[in-house]
């Protein structure tokens, strides 16, 4: 059935199809390039700020590109993976994706949950560089008692840490607030997003420690409390690379200039 009516969309109307597929091709090679223009200004930005972390150039390696448009809401991406997150095209918090037309998306109820949303596993490069998270963040949380938090795992998701724990520094969008420990949120007591971000806003994660084939998994997980819901939490355009920053080119040596020899008295005619 589903193939028939594919093939039936393609038979009616075959321009609009290149037309979206072109688009789409567009859009990922165009955020590709973002990426890396990003990364450019992360590494400048720390270089200026005496860091030198990241000196030099930096050759991203791409780990994983999403924006949750090829698929059909609620069904997440493949490889992605959760039991209340969904991807969503329409409601709060407004707007409902930052390219449309879909977002991930999970809401804040006015129970306790703990409500997580795993990437799929990545795997890292030897000695290619830490790893740089970004994505497109929108939520609207019960302010200080419901909130969302970024974790990482690098045993194949038998544990987790907290980005920050796990040595990485938000470079923008970081946290905003702690969530209050008085009502049995699952993150109570930790650093989150809390509040209202008015809409979508730039994350970053950089300094994510990197390691020799390592298998990365990202979990976006969000706590409420057991009073008083919030319109929840959206992701988009997730882009997860290794900086691979080259030393700088060692500046040659200047050699010693040589003292000029004093130049000897002419002596004098007799008169």
């Amino acid at each position: 059935m589903l193939a028939k009516l594919t093939a039936d969309s393609v038979t009616t109307n075959p321009k609009r199809t290149f037309m979206q597929t072109r688009l789409r091709l567009i859009r990922c090679l165009f955020l590709i390039a973002a990426s890396a223009v990003g990364l450019a200004r992360i590494v400048a930005a720390e270089a200026k700020d005496g860091n030198d972390r990241l000196d030099g150039q930096c050759d991203p390696r791409l780990l994983l590109l999403e924006f949750f448009d090829g698929v059909t809401p609620p069904a997440l991406p493949t490889g992605w993976s959760s039991t209340a997150w969904v991807t969503s095209n329409s409601g709060v918090p407004a707007p409902p994706a930052d390219t449309p037309p879909n977002a991930a998306f999970v809401d804040d109820p006015a129970t306790i949950s703990d409500k997580q949303l795993l990437s799929p596993t990545m795997v890292s490069l030897c000695d290619f560089g830490r790893v740089q998270v970004s994505f497109r963040n929108n939520f609207n949380f019960q302010d200080g008692f419901d909130g969302g938090v970024l974790e990482v795992s690098y045993d194949h998701g038998l544990t987790f840490q907290d980005v920050l724990d796990a040595g990485g520094t938000f470079f923008v969008g970081g946290y905003n607030g702690t969530i209050n420990s008085c009502c049995g949120n699952p993150l109570a007591g930790r650093q989150a997003w809390t509040g209202n971000s008015g809409g979508f806003i730039d994350t970053t994660v950089v300094d994510l420690p990197d390691g020799c084939v390592v298998d990365i998994i990202l979990r976006w997980r969000m706590g409420s409390d057991s009073s008083v819901s919030g319109e929840g939490w959206r992701i988009d355009n997730v882009n997860i690379v290794q900086c691979h920053a080259h030393s700088p080119p060692r500046p040659r040596d200047t050699p010693t200039p040589r003292p000029r020899p004093t130049p000897r008295p002419r002596p004098t005619s007799p008169e």
